[in-house]
């Protein structure tokens, strides 16, 4: 090898960076990571979740609804009498109209 191909080599102070059999000793091994959850479990915890959340989605727009619904059912009966009586007003006043055409100032024509 040349000096130059000796330059490209790893250095005492490059390798001092790297972990020694020391340093991998501090890190978890297999048998301890046993006690975490896994993605499984997560996944299920969390599916399990959703499902009550869903639930309670459920339930709260039952009570809304229910509450809700004699409200709506007022509301909805009172338009549909505000058109009946629209309807019946327009017919009061064509026929107030008719009577005046035919009794200016409330006399009959024939006796004034």
């Amino acid at each position: 090898a040349t000096k130059s191909d000796l330059k490209s080599f790893a250095t005492k102070s490059d390798l001092k960076s790297f972990a020694t059999k020391s340093d991998l000793k501090s890190f978890a091994t297999k048998s301890d990571l046993q006690s975490f959850p896994t993605k499984f479990y997560l996944n299920r915890a969390l599916e399990k979740q959703e499902v009550k959340f869903e639930a309670k989605i459920t339930k709260f727009k039952d009570e809304f609804y229910t509450k809700i619904d004699p409200i709506l059912k007022e509301v909805t009966a009172s338009r549909e009498e505000r058109v009946v009586r629209a309807e019946q007003h327009q017919i009061n006043q064509d026929r107030i109209e008719k009577l005046e055409k035919m009794h200016p100032n409330g006399h009959h024509l024939a006796t004034v």
